[in-house]
């Protein structure tokens, strides 16, 4: 199970991860242009896992939220 935002920031991370291939091999390329592009990937995939790891309680979780409202 997935949500949107998941799906989103999934798609955006393969497009950014796409976009670093094609151009590290490009001698035209400013460095600066590829750390900025690998620092966007690192940011991207640090907002995925952390939204996966505060949300596996959730999905885990018998009754999900439920049970804090008790």
């Amino acid at each position: 199970m997935s949500s949107e935002y998941e799906q989103n920031v999934g798609k955006l991370l393969a497009e950014k991860y796409e976009k670093y291939e094609s151009m590290k091999n490009d001698p035209n390329v400013p460095k600066y242009e590829l750390q900025s592009l690998l620092s966007e990937i690192e940011t991207l995939e640090s907002l995925y896992d952390n939204y996966n790891l505060g949300m596996n309680y959730f999905r885990r979780a018998k009754g999900g939220r439920a049970g804090l409202r008790e």
